[in-house]
């Protein structure tokens, strides 16, 4: 009898190895050669599954978004309007080992998002797009206060807020001994005091 093969377990095996191969030797390590090796698999073992090095990358950051969306839920729990946005904010401004190599990943794909590329620049702009709109429900909520909602003070609040984060991650990955969760907390802090808290307390 053939043995059953599930292809969702062998993609989020590759999706493994593939941020251990960039985490050990830097991103421009991640081939499909590295990858299978890895594994200790073949290179057409691998191309059965993921035919190219961007989709290779777009594969590790889909399964990524499932585990960010996990992280996200638990870290948020219960908390609803300017705690949960100030908390959203807090847990897209830090850092792991992983969290680090995956964004190495997705500065890569942004980087070109020509050809090949397209796929994983297609995963990263579903999960920025999806996070920036989180960003904008909880401005709305802040802005709203029992009034219809101001969207054009919601969305100048939602950027600032996206923009900071996004900028510190791409600061985390270029130079993260300088811009360690600390000081970036600390900066984050009193941008939400002014921006979201203050701004609350006035409505």
């Amino acid at each position: 009898m053939p043995i059953e093969v599930d292809p969702d377990e062998r993609l989020a095996d590759i999706a493994r190895a593939t941020v251990e191969v960039a985490r050990e030797r830097g991103t421009r390590a991640v081939t499909l050669r590295a990858v299978a090796e890895r594994l200790d698999r073949s290179t057409a073992y691998i191309t059965n599954f993921v035919p190219s090095r961007a989709l290779l990358m777009a594969n590790a950051l889909d399964h990524a978004r499932a585990q960010w969306d996990e992280s996200r839920a638990a870290h948020l729990g219960d908390l609803v309007g300017v705690e949960r946005l100030a908390e959203l904010t807090r847990w897209m401004c830090s850092s792991s080992p992983e969290e680090n190599v995956l964004r190495s990943l997705w500065i890569e794909v942004i980087a070109d998002v020509r050809g090949a590329n397209r796929r994983a620049y297609e995963v990263v702009r579903g999960v920025t797009d999806a996070t920036y709109g989180k960003f904008l429900a909880g401005a709305e909520h802040i802005v709203a206060s029992g009034e219809p909602v101001d969207r054009v003070a919601a969305a100048h609040i939602a950027d600032i807020l996206y923009l900071y984060c996004r900028g510190y991650e791409v600061k985390a990955v270029e130079d993260p001994a300088a811009w360690t969760d600390e000081r970036v907390q600390a900066s984050l802090e009193v941008l939400l005091r002014a921006l979201v808290f203050d701004g609350a307390e006035a409505r």
